[in-house]
């Protein structure tokens, strides 16, 4: 399972190694001092399914990707947590370096997934050279004077999505790592200047193995919606329903005779 941290924006410290588990979160953790599980506020909860945020009942001023959140978030790498006046990184995978002298290797299909910014819900294909900048003529233009008119060109090529960047001073992170010339994967996660987000969505590039992640300790129970337990409970109360109105009727039936 690939690693990930929880890292505080400011001061770059790691606050958390999110291990398969359940990892509790107070404020005294956060300021930098021991703190006992008591005093948790909210937990991180990692298995098989991904890395989950619950949040202490009542608690507010919580923020996942500058979007409140009441009980339960999901998160994924590159994520901005906002926490007891804290802003935190998730931070994944770091992305392999683009070979500077090689070739693109053959042609690849990928799209980027707009999740939060102007172009939220949008799906830009990177079969060819697509950029992304705040020049308005950009295939992607993103209105930011905090980044170049042209700053980054993504392309989809049979190994992933090559990145490559025009400065290396612009806020352009994936996966809470600064983007230099690298190769995305599925799954990844570009954030431009903080607010604007994309996901990398592709097949898996061949030679890909996921690893495989560890269950999650029995114990505490984990956040997963209640729905699915309803869902696989609905065809037994649909059965017994039946039975019970065919058990009534034939009741009435002798009965009455």
């Amino acid at each position: 399972m690939t690693a990930l941290r929880l890292r505080q924006t400011d001061s770059g410290r790691d606050l958390l190694d999110l291990e398969p588990g359940v990892h509790p979160i107070a404020p005294a953790m956060l300021d930098g001092r021991h703190a006992a599980e008591a005093d948790a506020v909210a937990h991180v909860y990692v298995d098989s399914r991904g890395v989950w945020l619950q949040v202490r009942d009542g608690l507010r001023g919580v923020y996942v990707n500058g979007r409140p959140i009441r009980r339960m978030a999901m998160l994924r790498a590159g994520d901005s947590v906002f926490l007891a006046g804290v802003e935190c990184v998730l931070v994944g995978r770091r992305p392999e370096p683009v070979d500077a002298g090689a070739a693109p290797r053959g042609e690849g299909r990928a799209v980027l997934r707009a999740i939060a910014g102007r172009h939220h819900g949008r799906c830009f294909p990177l079969d060819r050279d697509c950029v992304l900048g705040r020049d308005p003529d950009s295939d992607i233009p993103v209105d930011d004077e905090a980044i170049g008119a042209r700053e980054v060109t993504l392309r989809a090529t049979a190994k992933g999505v090559r990145a490559t960047t025009a400065t290396t001073a612009a806020p352009v992170w994936v996966n809470g790592h600064p983007l230099s010339n690298a190769v995305l994967l599925p799954g990844d996660q570009l954030v431009i200047a903080g607010q604007h987000r994309f996901i990398v969505e592709a097949a898996r590039p061949p030679g890909f193995t996921e690893p495989e992640r560890e269950r999650r300790p029995s114990g505490r129970p984990p956040p997963p919606p209640q729905l699915r337990r309803a869902a696989r409970r609905m065809p037994w109360l649909i059965v017994a329903a039946v039975l019970l109105a065919g058990a009534l009727s034939l009741l009435l039936l002798y009965g009455a005779g």
